[in-house]
């Protein structure tokens, strides 16, 4: 199941399925709130409870086309962005590390095919650009442990770490 954020022309942001057949508004089926972020929290929250509801639409709802709509970012202002640094070894040419993390600023989140801006007081050959898997946590999640993982995360997304 592929949810989404989306925008027909320039109305508000709605939450959404993305299927073979395009999209499928959700919002009559979850709980409104007063930005984006908050819609897709509460459907991470309420998941288990909405997914029989959510299943049904994805067969029986009428799917906008994708040309019709505007992807936008899943999860718009996330409350925080941990990286791990220790995904690139140059190829397995060093010794594995203990895992570095770092935060991103949750300000840097743009949608699909909007323009990534690069700061003008630099040069931009300065930015280099990657492809990540980024994982959705619900919370909260703490002692995470390699048994129990999969109980705090939610689910995944692309992300282009610059």
């Amino acid at each position: 199941m592929k949810l989404v954020l989306f925008q027909e022309g320039t109305g508000p942001q709605q939450p959404g399925l993305l299927t073979e057949r395009g999209v499928v508004d959700i919002s009559g089926a979850v709980r409104p709130n007063h930005s984006p972020q908050l819609v897709m929290e509460g459907i991470i929250d309420d998941f288990e409870r909405l997914r029989p509801t959510l299943d049904k639409l994805v067969q029986t709802a009428t799917a906008l086309p994708m040309s019709a709509v505007r992807l936008r970012a899943p999860l718009p202002r996330p409350h925080h962005i941990l990286c791990a640094i220790a995904n690139y070894w140059e190829h397995a040419q060093r010794e594995a590390r203990p895992l570095n993390m770092f935060m991103k600023n949750p300000d840097a989140v743009i949608g699909p095919d909007d323009t990534i801006e690069l700061p003008e007081f630099t040069v931009p050959w300065m930015f280099m650009h990657e492809a990540e898997l980024a994982l959705v946590i619900k919370g909260p999640a703490k002692m995470v442990t390699r048994e129990n993982w999969q109980d705090a995360v939610f689910g995944y997304t692309c992300l282009i770490d610059v």
